[in-house]
């Protein structure tokens, strides 16, 4: 969804350590040990955007233009994401009128069901690397509607290890202090642990902390993961 690549490129063998080339990087070289965490995103990455469809669906029940209604869910996003505002609070905000609560309810569910289009491939890759190479975890601003409904579709022990989601823990990515959190929980060092992420701004930060970072751009993206993450095992 973020223009701008920001994702490991390389991976070579010398001296039995790793070499990963990063591109867009604070550094030109990174030399890093074998991941023993993977930290993923929910949104864009583990589940696809939001559909076309989706969204005007969302739009014609807050009887807005499909382009304001979108500056309206992603201008009053960051306090939904951070609990500051409840659901029905948020989408009061985004309608700015007195919308009946049968509306309102609609919204939630039709918000959750947007986010609903899961990449197989990537939940599958999640449960392999959890059950042969290291420790897993789900790291997302998300909200309780939303996160409800992926609880109810998936069993999250199956494929994460922890779970952040930033509505449970009170701050949102970039912050600095929800990956601080989710490398706490996870128990590794930040060097060790590869962030996969679709927004510049949060890899930035990552990558501020220590952290190798993937930038995911679509569903091509996913045979590039696989391939990183093959090639740098038994590194160290």
């Amino acid at each position: 969804m973020r223009a701008g690549p920001l994702r490991l490129q390389q991976i070579s063998r010398r001296r039995g350590r790793c070499q990963v080339t990063c591109r867009v990087s604070r550094y030109d070289l990174a030399v890093v040990t074998e991941f023993k965490a993977l930290i993923l995103d929910f949104g864009e990455v583990l589940a696809r955007p939001q559909s076309a469809a989706s969204i005007k669906a969302m739009a014609d029940l807050a009887g807005l233009e499909t382009e304001e209604f979108l500056e309206r869910y992603w201008r009053h996003r960051p306090d939904y994401d951070a609990g500051r505002l409840s659901g029905t609070a948020y989408w009061q905000r985004v309608l700015s009128n007195s919308e009946s609560e049968a509306t309102i309810d609609a919204l939630k569910a039709a918000d959750a069901a947007s986010w609903m289009d899961f990449r197989e491939d990537v939940w599958e890759l999640a449960a392999r690397f959890k059950s042969e190479q290291g420790r897993t975890a789900l790291l997302s601003n998300g909200v309780p509607e939303v996160m409800g409904r992926v609880r109810a579709e998936r069993t999250l022990s199956d494929y994460f290890d922890e779970v952040v989601i930033s509505y449970e823990v009170g701050c949102i990515k970039p912050e600095a202090r929800i990956y601080e959190l989710c490398l706490s929980a996870l128990g590794v060092p930040a060097l060790s642990a590869l962030f996969v992420d679709d927004r510049r701004e949060n890899l930035d930060a990552a990558e501020q902390l220590g952290l190798q970072v993937f930038q995911f751009t679509g569903d091509s993206s996913v045979a590039e993961l696989k391939k990183t993450i093959r090639d740098n095992r038994g590194c160290g």
